[in-house]
């Protein structure tokens, strides 16, 4: 009888630690949800020519702290089909992606598979030692 109760038990605690190990992973899913921050805004365009169906606009957060080496992108929305201007991005990131920068830009660019047809010529500083966290106007001109 002692036996029986003992695996009763066990088998008890164990089903009782699967129903709590998801519920934990949910949790921590939730928690690190509610961390993230957000920088938003509008890139607008004029362009002489037509946007191509198959164009999508991609705007990038990066930390441009380093003058002598290539910007690290910390974040980056990819928006298809491209409406007409201004398009709102939202660029995600966790803050913890930012430590060891204290300059950071948003930049946009109009692409077609690899080829960019248009981009931003002006850095629009945000976060950091800018101070603006948002929401940003990103301009774009064409590439000739």
């Amino acid at each position: 009888m002692k036996i029986r109760h003992g695996l009763l038990l066990i088998g008890l605690l164990a089903l009782g630690g699967c129903s709590w190990m998801p519920h934990f992973g949910k949790n921590k899913t939730a928690e690190q949800q509610t961390l993230m921050k957000a920088v938003t805004g509008e890139v607008d365009y004029t362009l002489s020519h037509a946007i191509p169906d198959d164009a999508y606009l991609e705007v990038t957060l990066a930390d441009v702290s380093k003058q002598d080496a290539p910007a690290r992108v910390i974040a980056t929305d990819k928006i298809a089909p491209i409406g007409p201007p201004p398009v709102s991005f939202v660029l995600s990131y966790e803050p913890s992606d930012l430590a060891g920068g204290v300059d950071f830009a948003v930049s946009a660019k109009i692409k077609q598979g690899d080829r960019t047809l248009a981009g931003s010529d002006t850095q629009v500083s945000v976060l950091g030692n800018s101070g603006n966290d948002g929401p940003v106007r990103v301009v774009i001109s064409e590439i000739h």
